[in-house]
């Protein structure tokens, strides 16, 4: 973002409490012919209301117009390229008067510190937000019956970081403790072999540690089941991969179920630069993607380079021949990259 983008949005924004943002939208509802662009400043607001507008146009043109599916209901915690703050947005699939598919979102923009001390912290006090921003979505029923959106939203704040958060991620982290390897299988992968992919996630795993310069441009869509908080499940799998993204100077950006709406089952975990394209993670049509590396499927034994060592060579650790019964966050733990 230019300076002149900062100085403006700056200039612009509303103000809000100290650990408050102020409540921004933007998209397409049925019962108003124009765009809703609430609190889109320029700068930060303004670069996610256009890639919310170039991804729609290119997950458009990607699938046949008569395959397109629908905009899942999501939950964003994203950071755009050259920007410094963070995007916390909750999305939903909505209409024109003519029934054509455009999203709409709730979203503040705050610095990532705002949010936590840690990528856990952050993504508890994000999901408290997508919670705030989730009744706010259901206001919009009253709406649909006349009334003024502008009226109805402007001057709400939201809150960013509540007092209790180290407490709420620890209760987290319990929950995600609990999780038992082979019931979590079960429901999300019912039809691999388990063996075959823990011992695939292992390969992963070695892959990614043995190509560290490759973790720049780590893309993974992970596997959720459903009838488990999908907060804990992100929560478990970030853990898995935190301290690889660390490492490498990075940090992730999430995209994730809506709460109540698991039925696209997937976790997006991702710490290249947000492409227009990424918008197809929002959509049912997120599994047929091709710039993310699908846990869900096993992947092929690789051959050794030929100039590795033995111990870059040597296969996945044997004990993945028997899948975990225990705690899974215990066994990713164990075996992270």
């Amino acid at each position: 973002m230019s300076r002149v983008g900062q100085f403006l949005g700056k200039l612009f924004a509303p103000q809000a409490g100290k650990n408050e943002a102020v409540l921004r939208a933007y998209g397409k509802l049925p019962f108003y012919a124009e765009y809703r662009r609430l609190e889109v400043a320029p700068g930060t607001p303004t670069t996610f209301s256009q890639w919310m507008d170039a991804g729609r146009l290119a997950w458009a043109r990607s699938v046949p117009a008569k395959a397109a599916g629908s905009i899942c209901a999501s939950r964003l915690l994203i950071r755009l390229p050259q920007t410094r703050e963070v995007v916390v947005a909750s999305v939903w699939d909505s209409r024109d008067s003519l029934g054509r598919v455009f999203p709409f979102a709730f979203f503040v923009v705050c610095p990532p510190e705002a949010l936590g001390d840690d990528p856990f912290q952050c993504w508890v006090a994000a999901s408290l937000i997508h919670g705030t921003f989730e009744r706010f979505q259901r206001e919009l029923a009253v709406l649909a019956r006349g009334g003024n959106f502008y009226r109805h939203y402007q001057k709400r704040s939201v809150v960013l970081r509540p007092d209790d958060l180290a407490q709420r991620t620890k209760r987290l982290r319990y929950d995600a403790g609990t999780i038992a390897a082979d019931e979590w299988f079960k429901v999300a992968l019912s039809n691999v072999d388990a063996g075959e992919w823990f011992s695939g996630l292992l390969r992963r795993a070695q892959r990614w540690k043995s190509q560290p310069g490759s973790v720049s441009e780590l893309a993974l869509s992970v596997p959720l089941a459903r009838g488990i908080s999908s907060e804990a499940q992100a929560l478990l799998w970030l853990s898995w991969v935190a301290e690889l993204i660390r490492k490498a100077g990075k940090s992730a950006w999430l995209v994730a179920p809506a709460e109540r709406d698991l039925g696209r089952a997937a976790l997006h975990i991702v710490v290249r630069d947000l492409l227009p394209n990424d918008f197809q993670l929002l959509t049912t049509d997120a599994g047929n993607y091709g710039y993310v590396e699908n846990l869900a499927q096993v992947p092929q034994a690789e051959s050794a380079p030929a100039d590795s060592s033995p111990a870059e060579s040597s296969a996945p650790d044997s004990s993945a021949d028997t899948p975990p019964t225990g705690p899974l966050l215990e066994w990713l733990t164990e075996h992270a990259p």
